[in-house]
């Protein structure tokens, strides 16, 4: 489904600003895409690709495409000029912009594999398609504007360090985000993390947070996988994926990412600690904290009750295992059912969300208590979901050995 002008010269090189040359710029499925350089065949059909399934789910109100392409064939830069293109040709229909001259080549249909790669649009539902049928994303942020075209996030396997570790230049990301070299004009306006960073050292601002709050108004965002899969994370950090454009790059990780989200390890001390902060944010907002500081006081009391009943399997290894409803009744003694676990969720929620909000400065949960809450509850929402019908896909275990020093 793609139609393309080849530029004259077939050397064309990079230019510092494709958009000023039409040897850049290739229309495919009646999409006008910039690209930087002389696309492959299968580029052009993988963007055609992509573009055909971007038109489908605005006229469907869904779509899903799963696109394999050989090592160094240039993936990434398709998925993404290919997608931004769609996204700007959205924002140009929404505006009532006359179309007319985004037909593909007439030679397509002569010749389509030197005109394309081989796939001509049989509509052209790029050009003329109606651009209503697909809704911007419903803002869950009463401050947040409202878009002109679906968001794209472009999930990655990125791995983030340190998270435990608070910030001390959490109260000045806003100068980050407010710096003028980052506003339009300026010598960052198409920034990078890197460029952030380089931002808040200056003026010592945390670049992490200032790129969260930046992510409200921005067209693409690039984030880890599980801000998109992990619904507890997603709901906290205000990841709202309602009509927008999701890109999973390197998909084959999608497996190992999904069971992770559903699973989760928490030791003795680490659950401690979470209790304990819980137990001092409890006299500031009893009804968000105070229903939580009980479960993981429960949790607690039920895994000091099992340590002396479990299985030993190796030396100083003790392990004991339950599925289905057994599992179920091993919850249900630590005071967590299907029944009074919504309400756990939505105080699990709010306290995520409270200790991840630029804006508020009362005291709140620290990043570790964070991150074991965001596992505890992920992991309880898949278990419970659709009415228990995931139960026998879960495993609850509790073991007790002897931890050995990482340093030595």
């Amino acid at each position: 489904m793609v139609s393309a002008n080849p530029p004259k010269n077939p050397k064309a090189k990079l230019h510092t600003d494709p958009s000023k040359s039409a040897n850049n710029v290739f229309h495919i499925g009646g999409t006008p895409v910039e690209f930087p350089y002389q696309p492959y065949g299968t580029q052009l059909a993988f963007m055609g690709r992509v573009i055909s399934t971007l038109d489908r789910a605005q006229r469907d109100g869904h779509c899903h495409a799963l696109l394999e392409s050989p090592t160094g064939t240039g993936k990434s830069l398709s998925l993404l000029c290919s997608t931004l293109a769609w996204q700007q040709n959205y924002k140009l229909k929404s505006r009532n912009v006359n179309p007319s001259q985004l037909k593909p080549a007439p030679e397509a249909f002569t010749d389509p594999l030197n005109y394309g790669g081989g796939f001509v649009p049989e509509v052209e539902p790029s050009g003329q398609g109606n651009a209503e049928s697909v809704q911007p994303p419903a803002e869950s942020n009463s401050k947040a504007k409202k878009k002109l075209a679906p968001t794209i996030f472009y999930s990655s396997k990125l791995l983030l360090r340190n998270r435990d570790v608070g910030c001390s230049e959490f109260k000045n990301a806003n100068k980050v985000k407010a710096h003028p070299s980052l506003q339009k004009g300026g010598c960052h306006e198409a920034h990078d993390i890197e460029d952030l960073v380089k931002v808040g050292q200056v003026v010592r601002g945390c670049s992490y947070y200032a790129a969260r709050s930046m992510a409200d108004d921005a067209q693409l965002v690039f984030c880890p996988y599980s801000y998109v899969v992990n619904p507890v994370i997603r709901g906290a950090m205000d990841v709202d994926i309602k009509g927008a454009i999701l890109i999973f790059d390197e998909a084959h990780n999608i497996e190992d990412i999904a069971r992770e989200a559903g699973s989760v390890d928490i030791e003795e001390d680490v659950l401690q600690k979470l209790h304990s902060e819980l137990e001092e944010l409890c006299p500031i907002n009893a009804l968000i904290y105070q229903p939580l500081c009980e479960v993981t006081q429960d949790l607690i009391s039920w895994m000091e009750r099992r340590k002396s009943t479990l299985e030993k399997r190796e030396f100083q290894h003790y392990v004991s295992c339950w599925t289905g409803d057994k599992a179920i009744k091993e919850l249900q003694e630590a005071h967590i059912s299907q029944q009074c676990f919504p309400i756990l969720l939505e105080c699990a929620t709010k306290a995520i969300k409270a200790a991840t909000d630029l804006e508020l400065e009362t005291p709140h949960l620290s990043g570790m208590s964070v991150i074991t809450l965001e596992g505890l509850f992920s992991s309880l929402t898949y278990f419970f979901c659709r009415n228990g019908s995931h139960i026998l896909d879960y495993q609850l275990a509790l073991q007790r050995y002897i931890k050995r020093d990482a340093s030595k």
